[in-house]
């Protein structure tokens, strides 16, 4: 039986995937927590002990609840709130793609899965190994905005490398919840458009056109739009923005890059083009989203 790409694409590339904890602690909230309009480059992963929150997700709403584990994709846009008394294990964790495919572009995975007392034992060690990972505050701001996130993933490469791998093994382990239940993103054999997902991701910051990626993967230009949207979901366009977007949130958070800079580093050299670009996207200018996330 012949295997999906995704499958066997990921199969080459969940090992060599390297994932960055840069926060994980536990919070037990004394007040109402609540913030909108959230999209970070980093996917949060949390365990419910007590109480209840609603995600509010492009979904729909999900109700948290105890002894569940809760997964926020990268760059998902989304709001949160909740009551007085929510305790919760958090862990958030950035995907340093480099040359990879995004683990979320290839799998979808359920937004909430049952989890067990193990793992709340393994996220309640981990918080008393890394008590440098917590978030120092746990009100709502605190929680959520990150005014040093480049200096937290240093942070994170900066410790011993069986220290890495320790978080990367809890990583594999809490994921593996999700992964249970994930499901590809297509049943497509073809590898030639997993290459190109490949390749556009290593020229993000270059032009890309329909006829470059024909060329490259040497395909039709209606076979391969017609294969992209089954296999992604999107054009190739699309996708390519989305990337190139996905790409700039991470640079205006972790880096001091004036907009033009951003801009012309995801191969875009009309800053103004790509400014209502972005905001079409996510709903905020490149310089209102830096302000949201950074103060």
């Amino acid at each position: 039986m012949t295997e999906n790409w995704s499958s066997v694409f990921l199969t080459g590339r969940l090992d060599a995937t390297n994932f960055v904890v840069i926060n994980i602690g536990y919070a037990e909230l004394q007040r109402h927590w609540r913030n909108n309009d959230i999209s970070s480059p980093f996917a949060r992963i949390y365990y419910v002990k007590q109480g209840q929150a609603i995600f509010h997700l492009p979904t729909g709403d999900l109700i948290a609840s105890p002894g569940h584990l809760y997964l926020i994709p990268n760059y998902m846009p989304h709001s949160y709130e909740s009551e007085i008394g929510f305790s919760v294990y958090y862990m958030y964790v950035f995907q340093r793609i480099h040359r990879q495919t995004d683990i979320f572009d290839l799998y979808e995975f359920p937004h909430e899965v049952p989890a067990n007392k193990a793992i709340e034992t393994l996220l309640k060690e981990f918080c008393t190994f890394f008590p440098q990972m917590h978030l120092s505050i746990h009100d709502a701001n605190a929680f959520d905005n990150h005014p040093t996130f480049h200096d937290y993933v240093q942070q994170h490469m900066q410790l011993d490398l069986y220290k890495r791998m320790q978080l990367h093994g809890l990583v594999a382990i809490v994921f593996s919840f999700f992964m249970k239940y994930g499901q590809p993103r297509a049943e497509v054999t073809d590898p030639r458009i997993a290459h190109l997902v490949e390749y556009i991701q290593q020229h993000l910051s270059e032009p890309i056109s329909i006829e470059t990626l024909a060329d490259h993967a040497c395909l039709t230009k209606s076979y391969l739009i017609r294969s992209f949207r089954k296999t992604l979901g999107q054009t190739p366009l699309q996708y390519i923005l989305q990337k190139k977007i996905q790409k700039a949130q991470t640079m205006l958070l972790g880096s001091e890059l004036s907009v033009t800079e951003v801009a012309h580093a995801v191969g875009f050299q009309d800053t103004s083009y790509f400014i209502r670009l972005f905001r079409k996207s996510l709903g905020f200018t490149p310089q209102e989203y830096r302000r949201r996330l950074i103060g």
